[in-house]
């Protein structure tokens, strides 16, 4: 009889652990699911937003696309010298995107907390609104307009049976016939487009457009956003190597970011995530230095180093939750830099 009642025992024991794993499991896959949904309504348009103002930043500061401007596009009706004005338009039109996409970013997504990134953004939004470093020139946007301008052009779509509000960025065409209706609605906004635009037409070079200074600084912070994101997310949104800029006398200089040298995730699953280091690819000494730098991290229960491979795979207490150790993780990382 107590031979019997063990063996019900040890299977009622054994169902319940069962069913408590089984439940824990499909949490943690509700959990990615919801995640994924979160990446796909607000990090990855953030992220394709932010590059590509960082890289319409970088072809205006190096790559000449002010005088390919000036030089290849006109249109009928405008001057064969002076930039034309659905072209600037599209530069302030990147701009502003960019200022929706931020803003929304930072209201609903899992960056909500996330002390980094909310630095690294608010970097780029002082550095537009900043009057005391660079004046008062046509790409100033104070904290005000970046907001109202940003929601002018990233808007809520119709209600949903949605948990989470989805957002659509207004098409370039809609966006100059609401500039054309906007004139008198909101004088405030409409006179700051305007000096934006009638700024980037006059521009003959870079070296005379108002403002590049301020330019260079956004470019460069816009690179250090999006390779902390990406680094957090696991991929990135460009193949290209990003390269930052700098003002030299008159002359704007390209020179590469030492920060593109951080670990980069490149695969992760529950309780293991492997990074590339390519610095352990040049020195093995660095082997040792980012083994001794995370060994500590609460949870690790082995770290593998692959020299060949530039990489280390770290196995943790798959108890803890993925993105808690993740932040962790970033954190230490960041704070070795």
């Amino acid at each position: 009889m107590e031979f019997e009642f063990a063996i019900i025992l040890i299977s009622t024991i054994g169902t319940a652990v069962w069913t408590v794993l089984t439940w824990t499991d499909q949490q943690e896959k509700e959990r990615n699911s919801e995640q994924e949904q979160i990446d796909a309504l607000y990090i990855n348009p953030f992220l394709l937003a932010t590059e590509e103002l960082q890289a319409l930043l970088y072809s205006i500061l190096v790559e000449g696309e002010i005088e390919f401007f000036r030089r290849e596009i006109s249109h009928e009706g405008d001057k064969q010298d002076e930039i034309t004005y659905y072209e600037a338009l599209e530069v302030l039109y990147v701009i502003i995107k960019y200022f929706g996409w931020s803003w929304y970013l930072y209201r609903y997504s899992s960056y909500t907390q996330d002390k980094t990134a909310i630095e690294l953004t608010r970097n780029v939004s002082e550095t537009f609104a900043d009057r005391q470093k660079f004046g008062q020139d046509a790409f100033r946007f104070t904290f005000t307009k970046q907001r109202s301008l940003g929601q002018m052009f990233v808007r809520r779509l119709s209600e949903t049976n949605s948990p989470y509000p989805e957002f659509k960025a207004t098409p370039l065409y809609q966006f100059l016939e609401e500039i054309i209706e906007s004139k008198n609605q909101n004088a405030p906004l409409y006179q700051s487009i305007t000096k934006t635009i009638e700024t980037i037409r006059r521009a003959t070079s870079v070296e005379d457009l108002t403002g590049r200074e301020r330019l260079i600084e956004v470019q460069n912070e816009l690179v250090d956003l999006l390779n902390y994101i990406e680094l957090k997310e696991g991929f990135s949104v460009s193949s290209k190597r990003r390269k930052k800029t700098k003002l030299v006398g008159r002359n704007i200089i390209v020179y590469e970011d030492t920060k593109e040298t951080t670990p980069q995730i490149v695969h992760k699953t529950r309780g293991r995530i492997r990074l590339k280091i390519p610095q352990i690819l040049q020195n093995a000494s660095y082997a040792d230095y980012w083994q001794s730098l995370i060994q500590p991290i609460t949870g690790i229960e082995s770290i593998q180093v692959n020299q060949k491979g530039a990489s280390v795979t770290i196995e943790y207490d798959d108890r803890i939750p993925e993105t808690e150790f993740v932040r962790t993780l970033l954190e230490t990382i960041n704070q070795s830099h």
